[in-house]
Formats: structure tokens, sequence, C-alpha cells
């Protein structure tokens, strides 16, 4: 399927660290005690209607391995834009960052691990137009201001969304200007829908000219991520793009469009039932709600991982009877009468009553030891 790329003007946290571990252990291929390592790339995102724990859900990949999901609040948040994207028969993709560190603690190994999506808020995902059609698509990256845009204010004005806020896809050219010493420097001129709305500063448009004319040497328009922001009083306009010398080599072999034409607007989009339980999900049923330790070389070799053998979890036990409960109570009750016996005398003999009161509440405090409720081991094999 072609990629989708979506806004990036964002950060939402990736659900990694329940039943994630073997599948975590995939992509590092080595994890070793206390020290992190971080995996950064694109991660795609692919809705689960038939997730049987949490219909609807998100589920986050790295290649074919499935490492996260978003949480049902986050899911719900996005359900609707990113069923629209795979509906349309594409794969919605962000950039994703990957942290996992192995621990060790109480004699137990286990995985933290953390993901971070730079994912723009869901109403912000789409841009408010379209790239054109011949166009190849920069990557995002960090914002680059674009200059002269209060000469085209009216026009923005009139493209700027009621939010105050939105993103668009400019496109790119290149125009040779004439200095007065008879020399020619290059600028690029910003446009959007072929209306031009300012140009970059001369260090950017140095940078980006001779991409801008290698794709075009190749037929192709170079476009890129804006956003508009501004009020009745004002506005600013942003290029979001990956530095020339930070373009990979894939980027100029395919020079992609990678922000396709959707599906119109619909109230619900249908989409492939996709879950895959990993082998966390598969034994969720049988998982406690505190991580289990893993233990091992936690390295990943033909794919695996080791559990831990053996853990034990203690619980309380509710419905167990105890058979110290009679002495308990009978203890009790005499330990409270000495107790109190005691604070009558020691008005008229203080060390006797002293000592009384000692012994009673030693005598209590055995019979709330002995009708305690009795602890039930299990063993997580």
């Amino acid at each position: 399927m072609t990629d989708y790329s979506l806004g990036d003007r964002g950060t939402l946290r990736v659900i990694t660290d329940d039943y994630y571990d073997a599948e975590i252990l995939q992509v590092f291929e080595e994890l070793q005690i206390d020290r992190e390592k971080v995996w950064n790339g694109e991660a795609r995102l692919i809705p689960e209607p038939n997730n049987p724990y949490e219909p609807n859900s998100i589920a986050v990949y790295i290649d074919d391995i499935k490492i996260g999901r978003l949480s049902p609040a986050d899911s719900a948040e996005y359900w609707k834009p990113i069923t629209r994207v795979v509906a349309s028969g594409y794969d919605a993709i962000a950039h994703l960052q990957l942290s996992a560190v192995l621990r060790r603690r109480d004699g137990e190994s286990f995985i933290e691990s953390e993901g971070l999506l730079s994912l723009s808020p869901a109403h912000s995902l789409f841009p408010l137009n379209q790239a054109p059609t011949q166009a190849t698509l920069l990557p995002q990256g960090p914002s680059m201001k674009v200059l002269d845009e209060k000469d085209y204010a009216e026009y923005l004005h009139s493209i700027l969304p009621p939010s105050g806020e939105g993103r668009v896809i400019l496109s790119l050219e290149v125009n040779a200007l004439r200095q007065p010493d008879g020399s020619f420097i290059d600028s690029v001129e910003v446009f959007h829908d072929r209306k031009k709305v300012g140009r970059l500063s001369t260090q950017m448009s140095e940078q980006l000219a001779p991409v801008i004319r290698y794709a075009f040497e190749r037929n192709k328009l170079t476009s890129a991520w804006g956003t508009i922001r501004g009020n009745a009083f004002e506005l600013s306009l942003t290029v979001q793009a990956v530095r020339a010398s930070e373009l990979p080599a894939e980027w100029f072999e395919e020079l992609p469009n990678n922000v396709p034409e959707l599906l119109p607007e619909t109230e619900n989009f249908k989409v492939p039932e996709s879950y895959e339980p990993t082998e966390g999900e598969l034994n969720r049923q049988n998982l406690s709600k505190k991580k289990r330790g893993l233990v091992g070389s936690f390295s990943v070799g033909g794919g695996t991982a080791s559990d831990s053998p053996g853990s034990v979890e203690v619980k309380s036990g509710a419905g167990v009877e105890n058979p110290n409960r009679r002495i308990a109570l009978l203890l009790g009750i005499v330990g409270a009468l000495i107790l109190i016996g005691g604070v009558f005398v020691v008005f008229a003999e203080p060390m006797l009553g002293i000592l009384a009161i000692v012994l009673g509440a030693s005598i209590v405090f055995l019979g709330l030891f002995m009708g305690r409720p009795p602890m039930e081991a299990t063993s997580d094999q």
C-alpha cells in the first residue's frame, strides 16, 4: 500500500509496556541492564475494529511488528481520520521514537519502554488542500518562516480556517533574481494552489534550490507541508520540511507524493479486521496486573524471548477459613479486660497498673496477629 504521511505537529504517547515485550526485543535485538536504546523511524497506525479487548483500538507497527497501541481515549479521537486513510487504500504513517531499557529489581528482570508518535491533533492530520498531482512532497521537518506573507494577507485570510490554525500543502518554485551588480541569486517562492503567498529566506532558498531543480528536471513540482496561523488582525505562514542535507537517498530515487487524495468525509469508514494478537495479548487473560518478570539473555535469536519460570504472586486469602480465629477472639477479650483493669488500678497501685496495661495490650496484639487473614501463594507458571 502507498504511504500517507500524517501531520506531525504534536506528540502522542503509545502504550508499549504491557503486552509487547517480545516484539520490542525483536526491534532492538538485544537489551542490556540500565542501558537505554532508542529507535527512530516511520510507524504504521492500523485500526483494529475486531480487537476483542479494546474494540476500535489503533495498533502501532514497525514494519510487521506490533509494538504498542494508542490508549482507548486516543484511539477514539483518532479513529475516524485513521480509518479514512486506510479505507482510501493507504497506510497511515507517522514518525515514532521508541526507547527501551532492561531493568532488574528484586531479583527479576523486566523491560521499561516508551513510544512517542509525532502526530498532529486529530483535526489537523490532513491538509486543507491537496498536493498537486505531479508533485513530490518533501518529508516533514523543522519550521521555516515564509517571508513577505503580509503582501498576500487578503488571500491568506480567505483560506485561514475558523479555528485560527490549519495545515496546508505549499508548492516551492525557484526564481533567479538579478542583483544590482548584475549577478543572480536563487529565491524560492512559495505558492498555495498556484497563488503566490511569499518566499523563503536567501539562506533557505540556497539550500533548497538544487532539490527543487532536481525534481523539476524529472517533471515533478516540489511541495511541502505548511502551517497557517492567525486571526482577523494578523497571520503567519511557515513551511515544515527537512533540510536538503538530511533528505534520504530513497527520496531522490522515488520522489514520492505521500499525501494522495482521500475518500470524501463521511460518518464511518469500513476497514479490514486487522487484529493480530501479540504473544502477550494471546496470554492476556492469564497475565497478572503486575508486570511479569523476564529472565534470560534478553537477546532475540530467531525472534523469540524467554519468560520467567514460576514467578509467585501473593494474594489475600479472602474466603479462606482461619483455624485460629476463635483463639484470637478469646485472647482479644481477655487482653482488653486486663487492659481496662490496669487503667483503674494504676491510680491506686501505679506499678501494678502499668504492668496490667502492658500485659493487656500485649495479649490484644497477639490476638490481632493470630486473627489476621491467611495469605495464599499462587504460582504463575
